[in-house]
C-alpha cells in the first residue's frame, strides 16, 4: 500500500515519529509513536484494514516500558501501562470527533497538558526522601534526581550503562540466588531448625542454574510448594521498623540486640516464622534518622537556650591505611529553641572560650538557614563565660547582631548558688571529685541507711504543687520538706533513695542533708543552719520556680528568695549577700519591666508602659550594655528593688508591641494584659539535651549519626513518654 506525505502528520501533535530512547517519554511523544506505528503497520499490510488497537499497543508498551527500565525505575504492570494508553488513546479520538467544535483555548490547553510525563513509575511519591512504598517499588537515590527532572524540567537525558552500578547489582542478585541454593541444600539434609507447619514455602529462583525448567535469564525470584511440611525462616520484610528503630535510639539498644528481640517477638506472634535482620535494623535505624533530621527543620528561633560541657567522645582515626575508633574529649554545646524547648542541634567548637563558641553559634545560624532577625533572647547559666559583661557569649552575640537581646540566666542555678557558697562556709570545701571532707559531709554518703529519729520540725511553707513534671528527686525533696515541715516522716519516704551523691547535683545534697537531720537525735548547729536554709529557702524557691516557670515571673523569684533569707545572721548574710548581688540579672530593669508590665495590679501594669515608652523615646545607635544593678535587699517588693533613676531601656522581648498598643494600654489604665512572649526562666530543658548528647558521643562516631540519634530519642519521648503500664502506650501510625 502507498503511504502519501499527508499520513505522516498527526491532527493532533502534528509530524509523527520514532519514540527516543534517551528521555522518558510523554504523552504528545507516545501518541506520535503509536500513529507511527500505525502508519508502519499498516503501510506493510496488504489489507486496507486499520492495525487493531492492541496490536499497536502491545509495540508502543513494549517500547515504553524498555526506555524506563533502561533508567532503572521500577514501573507498574504490563496491564495497567496498557490500560493508560488505551484510556489516553479514547481521550484523543473524542477530541477528534468534535474537533471543528471545540474552542482553540480547550485544544491549546489539551496540547500543553499533553507535553507531561507519561508516568508509569511504581513510586508516585513527590518527595522521594519520605516514600512510603515497598522496597521492590522504590526508585533507586541514584536515580531521584533524574526522575524529578523528567517530572518537571526534562532536562536531563539518560546515559551510558554504569559499569560499577551494573557489577553490584549482579552481584547482590547472585548472593541472593547463592543464599536460596544453600538453604534448599540444608532443607534437603534436615539441617534446618523449623516448626511444624503445612502451608510452608520454598523460595527458588527461576534462574538458578539447579532449576531445570528455568530457561532464561529473568532475574525474579518465584515461590514454590516445598515437599518438606515444615517452614523455611523468611526475613520479615513488609513491616514498617520505623518505631523499633527509634524504641532502640531511645534506650541505647544495640542493632544486634533489638534484632534478637523483635525476631523473637515475631516468633511468639505469628505462625510463620520471621527473622529481622541485625543490618535491616542498622539500615532502618539511619533511614529514621535521617527522616527525623529532614523534617525538623527550623528557620526562626524567638530565644536560643543553649548550655555545654567536654564529652567524651569516640571518633574515627586512620593509621596505616585502617581506621580504629579512639575516644577524645571535646567541648560540645548544645542549642534549644525556645519557647516549645525544640532540640536544634550542637556544635563542637575548638575550644571553650567566649570567642569561639560565639563564632560557632553564628556558623550554625549561617549553615542552617536560620534567621537572626527574629531572635530576641538568649538563655543560659551565669558562668564568667556566658555572661561577662564585656566578653562574654551573650555580650559578643549581641554585638554581632547588632541588637540587644533579653538576658535570661538561669534561676535554678542561681538559686543554688547561696547554697552551695553556705554548705562551703560551714563544712569545708571538697576532698575530691565525689567527696567531702567536713564533719557533715562525711556523714552524706550513708544517711539513707540511718533510722528516723524523732526530730524538731521546721516551720515552713511551700507551694502547692499541682500536676508538675517533677523528676525523681525533685519529688523526694518536696516530700522531706513537707516531713520536716510538719513533723511526721512517712514510712515508705525513709526507705526511699535521696539520691546520688555528686558535686554537680546539690538538689540530691538537700536531699542527703535533710535524710541526715532526721537521723540524728541531736544535730549540731551546722546541720541545723543548713537544714534551716534548705526548708526555708532553698526548697520553696525551687518549687515556686517550677511551678512558675516563665521569665515574667523571675524578678518575683528573686525577690522571694531574698526576702526569705533575711532571717540568718549577718556573718551568714556576709557569705550569701554578695552570692545574690552578683547574680541578680533579673533585677535588671528590662526582666523588671516585663514582669511589672504582666503585674496583676492595673497601676503597676501601666507605670511599666510609661516607663517602657520613655525608654523608646530615648535614642541610642550603640547597643547597651548589660549590668547587673545595684540591689535593695532590704525591698518591701520586687518593684523596689534597684533605683530607678538610672538608665532605664526597654526589654527586647517587647520589640514587637508597638508604641500605639503601649499608648492605648496606658489609657486605660493598665486594664488589658499585652501579649509577652512565654519564655522559661530556667534552662532545665538544654540540660536534658546535654546529657542526651553526652550519651550520643560515647555512643557514635559521626555527627549526623549523633543527631539524628538524639532526635530520634526525642521522637520517641514525644510519641510515648512513659511506659509504666499498658495504658500509658498509644499507638500511632507512621508514614516514612
Amino acid at each position: 500500500m502507498e503511504c502519501t506525505r499527508n499520513a505522516t502528520k498527526c491532527p493532533l501533535f502534528g509530524e509523527i515519529c520514532e519514540i527516543k530512547d534517551n528521555i522518558l517519554p510523554t504523552y504528545e511523544e507516545i501518541m506520535k509513536y503509536y500513529e507511527w506505528i500505525r502508519r508502519q503497520l499498516k503501510c506493510n499490510s496488504n489489507s486496507q484494514k486499520e492495525p487493531k488497537f492492541q496490536e499497536i499497543a502491545d509495540i508502543v508498551t513494549r517500547k515504553i516500558e524498555e526506555i524506563w527500565t533502561k533508567a532503572s525505575i521500577p514501573i507498574t504492570s504490563h496491564k495497567r501501562v496498557n490500560d493508560m494508553l488505551k484510556a489516553y488513546h479514547i481521550k484523543c479520538k473524542n477530541l477528534l470527533k468534535s474537533n471543528p467544535k471545540i474552542p482553540k483555548k480547550k485544544l491549546d490547553e489539551f496540547r500543553r497538558s499533553s507535553k507531561s510525563l507519561f508516568d508509569i513509575s511504581a513510586c508516585k511519591c513527590m518527595d522521594l526522601l519520605n516514600c512510603t512504598c515497598y522496597k521492590d517499588k522504590k526508585v533507586p537515590k541514584d536515580e531521584w534526581s533524574f526522575l524529578l527532572d523528567q517530572r518537571s524540567e526534562r532536562k536531563m537525558f539518560i546515559g551510558n550503562i554504569d559499569v560499577m552500578a551494573t557489577k553490584q547489582v549482579r552481584k547482590t542478585l547472585k548472593r541472593k540466588i547463592s543464599m536460596q541454593e544453600h538453604e534448599l541444600k540444608c532443607r534437603k539434609k534436615g539441617r534446618v531448625d523449623t516448626y511444624n507447619c503445612p502451608n510452608s514455602v520454598l523460595l527458588v529462583s527461576s534462574s538458578s542454574p539447579s532449576s531445570e525448567k528455568s530457561d532464561s535469564d529473568d532475574e525474579e525470584l518465584t515461590l514454590k510448594k516445598s515437599k518438606d511440611p515444615q517452614p523455611l525462616i523468611l526475613p520479615a520484610t513488609s513491616m514498617n521498623y520505623s518505631t523499633l528503630a527509634k524504641t532502640c535510639d531511645r534506650y541505647g539498644v544495640s542493632d544486634r540486640a533489638g534484632a534478637a528481640i523483635a525476631s523473637a517477638v515475631l516468633q511468639a506472634t505469628s505462625s510463620t516464622v520471621s527473622i529481622i535482620d541485625k543490618n535491616k535494623l542498622r539500615r532502618e535505624r539511619s533511614k529514621t534518622r535521617q527522616i527525623i533530621t529532614d523534617k525538623d527543620r527550623v528557620l526562626q528561633v524567638p530565644a536560643l537556650y543553649f548550655d555545654g560541657r567536654k564529652d567524651k567522645t569516640i571518633v574515627m582515626v586512620k593509621k596505616g591505611g585502617k581506621s580504629y575508633r579512639q575516644i577524645i574529649m571535646e567541648e560540645h554545646i548544645s542549642l534549644i529553641k525556645e519557647p516549645d524547648s525544640k532540640y536544634l542541634g550542637y556544635i563542637a567548637p575548638r575550644s571553650g572560650s567566649a570567642k569561639v563558641i560565639t563564632k560557632a553559634i553564628t556558623d550554625y545560624f549561617l549553615r542552617e538557614n536560620i534567621s537572626t532577625e527574629p531572635l530576641l533572647a538568649i538563655g543560659c547559666d551565669g558562668t564568667n563565660v556566658n555572661v561577662g559583661k564585656y566578653g562574654g557569649i551573650i555580650r559578643l552575640l549581641e554585638k554581632t547582631f547588632n541588637k540587644p537581646l533579653q538576658w535570661i540566666i538561669c534561676l535554678l542555678h542561681m538559686n543554688e548558688l547561696p547554697f552551695r557558697h553556705l554548705f562551703t562556709y560551714i563544712d569545708g570545701a571538697t576532698s575530691g571529685p565525689e567527696t567531702l571532707k567536713g564533719p557533715i559531709g562525711k556523714l552524706l554518703e550513708n544517711c539513707e541507711s540511718k533510722p528516723v529519729v524523732q526530730f524538731q520540725p521546721i516551720p515552713s511553707k511551700l507551694p502547692d504543687l499541682t500536676a508538675q513534671d517533677l523528676s525523681s528527686d525533685q519529688s523526694y525533696l518536696y516530700n522531706i520538706v513537707s516531713a520536716v515541715t510538719t513533723g511526721k516522716f512517712p514510712d515508705d519516704l525513709a526507705h526511699k533513695s535521696p539520691g546520688k551523691m555528686s558535686h554537680a547535683r546539690w538538689l540530691t545534697r538537700a536531699n542527703r542533708i535533710l535524710r541526715l537531720y532526721v537521723s540524728v537525735k541531736d544535730p549540731s548547729e551546722k546541720l541545723q543552719i543548713l537544714a534551716t536554709y534548705i526548708v526555708k529557702v532553698y526548697a520553696p524557691t525551687w518549687f515556686a520556680i517550677k511551678i512558675h516557670p516563665t521569665c515574667k515571673d523571675g524578678a518575683k523569684h528573686l525577690w522571694s528568695l531574698i526576702s526569705a533569707s533575711r532571717y540568718l545572721s549577718v556573718d551568714l548574710k556576709g557569705i550569701i549577700d554578695p552570692v545574690i548581688r552578683r547574680n541578680s540579672y533579673f533585677a535588671h530593669p528590662e526582666n523588671l519591666l516585663i514582669a511589672m508590665i504582666v503585674d496583676p495590679q492595673n497601676q503597676i501594669r501601666e507605670l511599666a508602659a510609661r516607663r517602657i515608652l520613655k525608654a523608646r523615646s530615648t535614642k541610642n545607635t550603640n547597643v547597651r550594655l548589660f549590668q547587673v544593678p545595684e540591689l535593695n535587699l532590704d525591698a518591701t517588693t520586687y518593684i523596689d528593688l534597684i533605683d530607678w533613676q538610672q538608665n532605664i531601656t526597654e526589654p527586647p522581648i517587647l520589640k514587637g508591641v508597638s508604641d500605639e498598643e503601649l499608648q492605648l494600654f496606658v489609657a486605660q489604665k493598665g486594664k488589658t494584659e499585652l501579649c509577652v512572649l512565654r519564655l522559661p526562666c530556667h534552662t532545665q530543658a538544654v540540660e536534658r539535651a546535654v546529657k542526651t548528647v553526652t550519651e550520643a558521643s560515647r555512643t557514635l562516631s559521626s555527627k549526623i549519626s549523633r543527631e539524628g540519634y538524639i532526635k530520634a530519642q526525642i521522637e520517641s519521648r514525644k510519641e510515648m513518654p512513659k511506659f509504666e503500664s499498658k495504658k500509658d502506650f498509644c499507638v500511632k501510625k507512621h508514614h516514612y
